[in-house]
């Protein structure tokens, strides 16, 4: 941060925190939940809504982020090229606050790449996925992944469409948590700096 604003520092800690505490509620309580107790072609099309605006979010929080970090950090590799007497505690300190914008940019990266890829190929999987399922008059089942009838759940087109979308999402999830393990790499340099102060 180098010697951050008192409004630096909000805005750095209320927009990660607003990405980091969507993203821990959308992953582990709001979709577990919904997945429970609502009809699975009902819960399809609410994610479809929902995941969109998900990403979008963070996208726009995580960026806030940035926004502050990146300029400030161009303004420090400029400044350690022309001066030679740094020291090794300024070095650190430099490399610390680097690697957690690299830290950033992988988030918001990952963030992008499920919002204009994987989240849209999901998607569309799922609706054609929705029709075969209709057509096989199953889809009302609550808190299941596929039919309860055996028959109906080894019907040759709806397994092949089960497994494009289990691929998909499976691929999503995982930079999902991926981007949350990096947030909480984050939080970790945060409180270093917060307890620096007590010491």
């Amino acid at each position: 941060f180098g010697k951050p604003t008192n409004l630096h520092v909000f805005l750095h800690l209320f927009s990660f925190a607003s990405f980091f505490g969507c993203s821990m509620w959308v992953s582990f309580v709001a979709g577990l939940v919904m997945f429970k107790n609502m009809p699975r072609h009902d819960f399809g099309r609410l994610q479809a809504k929902l995941f969109p605006r998900y990403f979008q979010f963070c996208l726009i929080t995580v960026g806030i982020c940035l926004a502050q970090e990146v300029p400030s950090q161009i303004m420090m590799m400029m400044r350690s090229g022309h001066d030679d007497n740094n020291n090794n505690s300024s070095t650190s300190s430099f490399l610390s606050d680097t690697n957690q914008c690299y830290n950033l940019i992988a988030i918001f990266g990952i963030l992008l790449l499920n919002l204009k890829y994987f989240e849209p190929r999901t998607t569309a999987v799922m609706f054609e996925r929705h029709i075969v399922e209709r057509k096989l008059g199953t889809g009302h089942e609550v808190g299941q992944l596929k039919p309860s009838d055996p028959q109906k759940a080894n019907d040759p087109e709806l397994r092949k469409l089960t497994k494009k979308f289990g691929k998909l999402h499976g691929m999503s999830t995982s930079l999902n948590l991926i981007g949350l393990c990096l947030g909480m790499w984050h939080w970790g340099w945060l409180a270093g700096l917060v307890m620096k102060n007590f010491e």
